[in-house]
Parts: C-alpha cells; structure tokens; sequence
C-alpha cells in the first residue's frame, strides 16, 4: 500500500512528530511504501525566492521526507484566515506532489503551516483522505481554544470574539521575521550588502506597525485594515470550509479521545464519519508495572510543558494552599524564566522545583523520581502524550477533568479528577492522596495497558482497507470547490 502521511517536520522531538515519526516508521518496517509531507513554515524554512517549492530528502529516514520551503501559509495565519483554506502556490505544491507519489491513503495528522485544501487536492485525485484530529485547528486559529487573554474557550459560537482573539497582524512582517530567522546570521557573514538591504526593507515595514503587529493608522497612505466584522466573515468562511474539508472531501475522521468527537459534532461535523481510536505510543514498548515503596518525603511529579494553558499557575496556587510540609513538587520541562519568576513571586517558601529541560529518552528516569503525577491543563488537551508516559512508569496521575483525561483517568481507579482551573478542588485531591498515601499502590494496580505503535499501525492498515474498498464501491466521484 501507499501511505502518504502529511504531519509536522519528522526530525522535531515533541508533540504530534512523536507519534508520526514512530507510526511512518512501523508501516515501512511493514513492507508498505511510505512518504511524509509536511511545511517548513514553523522551522522558518524560507529563502528569498519566498516562492513554494518541495525539498526531497531520502537520508533523514527509510521512507521519503517532503518538506515544502517558502510555504505561504505561516504556523498561525492571524487576520488571514483565507491562508488557512487554500492558496494558490501551496496548491500547486501539494498537488503535483500527490500526482508523483499517487498515494492510496493520505492520512493527515497535522496542518501546521499547510492549508485544509491538502484534503480536497487528494479527493481530486482519487486518493482516500483520513484526518486524525491531535488539536483543534480545524475550529479555531489558535488550535487550543484558548484565547489570548489565557482563558478556556468553547469554540467559535461568536466569530467576532475570534476576531478579536486573532486581530489582524501584519502577514508581510511575520513572513519577513520567518526569513530573517532562518537567514540572519548566514546573510551577515557572507552577504553583508544583502543582510543591510532586507534590514531596511524589515524597517520600513516595522515602522507602519505596532509592537504587536497591529497595523497602525496612516495618513495619506491606503494601507489594508481587516476591521473585526470584515475578519469575522472571514473566519466564518474558513470554518464552514474547515467542516467542509472533513464531511465532503475525507472519508474517516479518527477522534483520539471521546470529547473530540463530541466537540467536531457541535460544530457541524458528520457524526457517521467520526470514529474514536485512542493513538499508540512508543513508550508503551517500555510500561512497568512494578510496584515500588513511596518516597519520603512524598513527590509530586509535573511534566509535559510549563506554562499557562498546561496549568502551571493552577498547580502552584494549590500548592499554596496545603497546610502540610511532608512532600515535594518536581516539575520537569522546559520554561520561561520571567513566566516562572511571576509564579513564584511571593511564594520562595514553597516546596517546588524547577528541573528545566529533559529529553524523550531521559523519562524513565524522571518517572522513578515521581510518586504521583499532577496534569492541571486548563484547555482541551486532546490526548496527552503525557498521560502514556505517566502510566508507561506506573505512575497515577491528578488531571483536569477535561479534554481527553477522562478517557484514560477513571477518578478514585488509577487516579483522581479535579474541576479545571480550580485550584481548592485540586488541592483537595492532593491532599486526600497525601493523607493517604497508599492508595497510590492501589491506583498502580489499575493502570491499563497502553496502545503500542504496532498495535495502532495494524489497526490503521485495516482502516485503510476498509477507506480503500469504500472508494472503489463508491467509485471516483469528485467534488467540485464551491466558490466563495
């Protein structure tokens, strides 16, 4: 079979290349011909061409990597949501790519720096298209239905708050930004009348702009201003055709937990194309089930990303709020130094530590450390990687009753459920297990067996048998893009 697997840059360790990566892998391993697309957008893979053109790479992996360079589409096309439906030379792009590889599934994981028209392009062409939803981006600009004052949102009920939320930056200033990441240095040294001329090019464009991007009024000069009801109609276009994209041009959409499948159908997704398959992992490879004695003092283990929307602040707070002294918090991850410093002001005597960046290979070793895991994200975290690893050592785990927790979380079994956001009830929880500290080893004694990569790839390829014996049944019929 030809499996053309489109996700983010393979070589990336985090996130969804974590299990892309592993799952590409497992089905060459299988005798299947594999190739993986993906945007270079977010690694700032732009030259001064600026025109979208594909980077073929057979030396990264045993399958071929296709990296699209100069992507018109930026990780976050805010105040051009249009960006996110199609685009004229990102078409061309994929589609010739679909025609040379002429896959028989296309399975799209993650659209970071591509447009939703890589579905419809692959439906032209015959191929079955299958979406796997890891984040909601889809329904919302932002992917994690938080919006930018931090708070937990609902969805796009109200396209004028999502304008709002985006705002309309200047889209030629972040695409010079993405170029002189990626150039800056090397333009210095070796082409230092090139560096000097983007510079100025890069201050007369800052110039018209505030910090923010927010384009600045102008006298005399008809600069374009996106007012909010004008990138509301916008942003209302780009999810009707987002919904679009996955009732009219793919066949399967897999849910990887239960409340993504009940938030697509709220925002008008067909229900009888949503299928709810938990992902594998490959640390499930490596789970224990071995029952060890608790540290002394008690330590509660934080990992999987520090900063507002994974919770941080709401762990801190409820630790604050324990009137015992018999445990630690370890909280393991990159950070923010001026974020963290916010956190902790004021709060010195608290039992916390900062461990800073770890490595895939490094979390056995992290879980060792960890009596009880603390997973306080305030928004729809679809299925956390870091739920397998937590389970993957024997570890229970505190979570926000929220996104896919409950999944894999069954309160008072393997672990505890706490409101989101709502520091009393979780330091109730960690109080109730600290003052009983053995019912951890009870909880260790219910943690499931997690879902292998092979055990998910061969699941997959019967999915794909299935798509495959739907389309002939079916037959080529194609669909034709309405105009806008």
């Amino acid at each position: 079979m030809k499996i053309l697997i489109v996700g983010n840059d393979p070589t990336e360790i985090g996130g969804v290349a974590n299990y892309t990566r592993p799952l590409a892998l497992k089905f060459n391993e299988l005798g299947h011909d594999v190739f993986y697309l993906y945007s270079g957008a977010f690694r700032s893979r732009y030259d001064l061409f600026m025109r979208p053109y594909l980077k073929i790479r057979y030396d990264l992996f045993p399958f071929e990597c296709a990296e699209i360079i100069n992507s018109t589409n930026l990780p976050f096309n805010f105040g051009h949501p249009e960006l996110d439906m199609f685009s004229e030379g990102m078409d061309r792009v994929i589609k010739g790519y679909i025609e040379r590889t002429k896959p028989d599934v296309m399975h799209v994981h993650s659209r970071l720096g591509l447009p939703a028209s890589v579905n419809e392009l692959a439906h032209e062409l015959g191929v079955a298209v299958l979406n796997t939803i890891h984040v909601y981006g889809y329904i919302c600009q932002r992917r994690v239905m938080i919006d930018r004052d931090g708070e937990l949102c609902q969805g796009p009920f109200d396209l004028r708050k999502c304008a709002w939320c985006t705002g309309s930056p200047s889209y030629l200033r972040n695409r010079l930004r993405a170029l002189f990441v990626n150039f800056k240095e090397g333009l210095k040294a070796r082409h230092s009348g090139v560096f000097k001329t983007l510079q100025s090019i890069k201050r007369n464009v800052l110039s018209r702009y505030g910090p923010t991007g927010e384009k600045k009024k102008s006298s005399g000069l008809n600069w374009e201003y996106d007012e909010p009801s004008c990138l509301s109609n916008k942003l209302e276009q780009r999810l009707q055709y987002c919904i679009q994209a996955l009732n009219r041009y793919s066949l399967r959409t897999i849910c990887v937990s239960t409340d993504v499948k009940n938030i697509l159908i709220r925002y008008g997704v067909d229900e009888s194309r949503l299928l709810v398959q938990h992902i594998g992992s490959t640390i499930a490879e490596r789970q224990t089930s071995y029952r060890r004695t608790l540290h002394n003092p008690f330590v509660i283990g934080n990992i999987g990303g520090v900063n507002h929307y994974k919770g941080t602040h709401v762990l801190l707070d409820a630790i604050g709020k324990l009137k015992r002294n018999d445990f630690i918090v370890k909280i393991f991850g990159r950070y923010n130094e001026l974020y963290i410093s916010d956190l902790i002001h004021g709060r010195n005597s608290l039992p916390v530590v900062f461990t800073g960046r770890y490595s895939p290979e490094e979390i056995p070793e992290i879980l060792k450390q960890i009596d009880i895991m603390v997973l306080p994200s305030i928004c729809n975290d679809t299925a956390p990687q870091t739920i397998f690893e937590s389970f993957s050592g024997g570890v229970p785990i505190i979570a926000s009753n929220i996104g896919g927790f409950p999944d894999f979380i069954h309160h008072d079994l393997n672990g505890l459920l706490f409101e989101p956001g709502n520091s009393d009830d979780l330091a109730r929880k960690i109080d109730q297990v600290l003052s009983k500290p053995n019912v951890i080893l009870e909880y260790q004694k219910n943690i499931p067996k997690l879902k292998t990569i092979s055990g998910n790839a061969n699941e997959l390829l019967v999915l794909y048998l299935e798509m495959l014996a739907q389309r002939k049944a079916n037959g080529s019929i194609l669909a034709v893009r309405e105009p806008s």
